[in-house]
């Protein structure tokens, strides 16, 4: 284990989060992360800039602490993430890229009897007025898309407070009209 006193000479009482993340050879993200969920002790101003005051002994603590507990700061869903060991980087690498199949995506029409059904079913358990992410969750297609749709006014919806709001059985509709064109 390696000894991080040495730190406390070189820098003053107090540094940044840049100083942090290059002090600890981390990313800035993973910096903005452990600040902000609290594994670091810090003063938040809530400021754009300059916005994390960390105490350098604080540091120090953080660096012992990640060498004997490495598991306590695992960033979460995170395949490449340098704390994991190398075999287990590897299995959740593998897994997200061999992840191609997604259990949302839609049937094709060739598979299904009546596709109206089919969707009726799909969306059976959201309300009447669905956003772009409801869409996201049962078809797989992107929230652009269905701005798109909304903007080419293919469909029939609702702007309010940054958002698209749906009809669900519009969108239902649309869904077949473009089985039966293709």
């Amino acid at each position: 284990m390696s000894d991080y006193s040495f730190l406390l000479k070189i820098y003053p009482k107090t540094v940044t989060k840049e100083q942090f993340y290059q002090v600890c050879h981390i990313a800035k993200k993973t910096a903005t992360y452990y600040l902000e969920q609290g594994l670091i002790p810090c003063r938040d101003s809530g400021k754009r800039t300059r916005r994390f005051q960390i105490k350098t002994k604080d540091i120090v603590f953080f660096l012992e602490d990640r060498d004997r507990n490495p598991e306590k700061y695992y960033l979460p869903k995170h395949y490449d993430n340098p704390f994991l060991l190398a075999k287990e980087r590897q299995k959740n690498k593998a897994m997200q890229e061999n992840g191609t199949q997604k259990p949302w995506k839609l049937k094709p029409p060739n598979e299904v009897a009546d596709y109206h059904v089919y969707l009726e079913k799909l969306f059976a358990d959201y309300p009447d007025i669905i956003t772009a992410q409801h869409i996201l969750q049962v078809t797989g297609l992107s929230p652009a898309v269905s701005k798109g749709w909304c903007k080419r006014a293919e469909i029939r919806y609702v702007f309010s407070r940054g958002a698209y709001y749906l009809q669900k059985s519009g969108v239902i509709d649309y869904l077949c009209s473009l089985v039966k064109i293709e």
